[in-house]
């Protein structure tokens, strides 16, 4: 693979391209899927290829090739070559990369003893089997749907400065929905679980616990009450508190929309934009369960960036172009889904940080409101304004979960939600998903991670289904 990355490099350089970054790539995705206690399906798919950036003029271009031949990448190259020259007279910001002092990257790495790569699929299937097992035949269980998906790989980086990187990304995880009737009523629960860690991970976070979780959530979701739609305190759990933190907070620091004034943060670093409480963390360190990315791919060391510090925007997210426009530092935000793709300004794992409470003293601090846990999705408008689903919510009352609410969603302007924080716990858990990721430019699914404490906020619209 090396060989044919530097001949890729050497050849863009003869064609008058001014830079070049190759990357290649081994991809394998695999699914394993039961329904109750069968299996239902198994599938696996395998992506191999090389992608070239290359700049010409300040224009940039990229082709890809699945044919590793020198005269596959040619034909890449070509295109790359003619793509740029395509685009100089429309380009109207420079792609010209900022100057990178390459760094090694100094983050957390989870352990990956028992490499889901070389671990045979009966081993997997017994992951899913043990939180079959464990619930069915439970009272109410109409049925149970259970996932294992696995994403692993290499991935190749080489660029005309000299620089070189290698690493092998690894995501995979379980999820199980179930389906339960209570008291008349029908009513489904749903849990995940996933990380970058090997197969070790089930030892602790048990196949078991999760999918009892998730057939409480639907033995609640059955018994559940509506709420009146108001306004009313609010306690979002580390899941809930990630997808706000990316959806609704970190699309807004990507600076290619920062650059083109498309972002309502545009020209406001440095100002109180939270609360005391809100720090944003972006980061290729997985924390604990999110996704490892020890290098984005234009080869930049992932380090932990503060993008709001107590309140206080202090960071964009970059790749080495839009550094080099904003005369900022590379962040290490230039990540793509696969070779077939140009690298563009994306993020990795997305967290508030920790507070100085304990869980229930932030219960303390909310005597009548909501809690939420987990999302089900929802919106975020350019203007800041969102719409976010719970997975599950309850009712708090006397600064205690007094029973199970259904269809609740969040709405409120992002900014507003910042400086409603008030509490934060000392506890911080980040995640990734087994399925899906976030989209951006036609690009999805790209792996990410979010998370956070648990906070309590003073005040949110909330609604409710029937």
């Amino acid at each position: 693979m090396w060989d044919l990355l530097e001949f890729a490099v050497e050849e863009s350089l003869s064609l008058n391209a001014s830079f070049v970054e190759v990357r290649g790539e081994r991809q394998t995705l695999t699914t394993i899927r039961f329904v109750n206690n069968v299996l239902k399906s198994v599938e696996s798919t395998s992506l191999i290829g090389i992608g070239v950036t290359v700049i010409v003029g300040k224009s940039r271009g990229h082709g890809f090739t699945s044919v590793l031949t020198k005269e596959g990448l040619r034909d890449a190259i070509r295109k790359a070559i003619d793509s740029a020259k395509g685009l100089t007279k429309a380009a109207e910001l420079s792609a010209e990369p900022a100057e990178y002092k390459p760094k090694e990257y100094h983050g957390f790495v989870p352990s990956r003893n028992k490499d889901p790569e070389t671990t045979e699929f009966e081993e997997k299937f017994e992951i899913l089997k043990r939180g079959i097992n464990e619930i069915k035949g439970l009272e109410g269980i109409a049925s149970i749907a259970a996932i294992y998906a696995e994403l692993h790989g290499e991935r190749y980086f080489i660029n005309s400065e000299g620089l070189k990187r290698f690493w092998r990304p690894l995501r995979h995880g379980i999820l199980f929905q179930v389906v339960a009737r209570k008291d008349g009523n029908i009513g489904s629960g749903r849990e995940l679980f996933a990380s970058s860690f090997g197969l070790e991970v089930y030892e602790k976070e048990k196949p078991e616990e999760i999918a009892m979780k998730a057939y409480k959530g639907a033995i609640e979701s059955a018994q559940a009450k509506t709420i009146q739609p108001g306004k009313y305190p609010l306690i979002a759990d580390p899941d809930f508190a990630g997808v706000l933190a990316h959806e609704s907070f970190g699309h807004l620091t990507e600076s290619d929309y920062v650059a083109t004034k498309a972002s309502i943060l545009y020209g406001r670093l440095h100002e109180q934009l939270g609360s005391e409480y809100a720090t944003i963390i972006e980061s290729g360190d997985p924390v604990n369960y999110g996704f490892f990315i020890p290098y984005d791919d234009e080869g930049v060391a992932t380090e932990k960036i503060i993008l709001l510090n107590k309140g206080v925007l202090e960071n964009y997210l970059h790749s080495r172009s839009t550094a080099k426009l904003m005369n900022m530092q590379p962040t290490g935000n230039a990540r793509a889904i696969n070779f077939m793709f140009p690298a563009i300004v994306r993020m990795r794992n997305t967290y508030f940080d920790s507070g100085d409470m304990t869980k229930d003293e932030l219960f303390e601090l909310v005597k009548r409101g909501v809690y939420v846990e987990g999302s089900t999705g929802g919106q975020t408008e350019d203007t800041g304004n969102f719409t976010f689903g719970a997975n599950r919510a309850y009712y708090i009352e006397n600064s205690e979960i007094a029973y199970p609410l259904k269809g609740v969603v969040v709405r409120a302007h992002i900014l507003d939600f910042l400086r409603n924080i008030i509490g934060a716990s000392k506890e911080v858990i980040v995640g990734t998903s087994p399925l899906g990721g976030c989209g951006k430019a036609g690009q999805s699914p790209l792996p990410v991670g979010g998370g956070g404490p648990y906070l309590a906020i003073k005040e949110a619209l909330i609604g409710g289904g029937v």
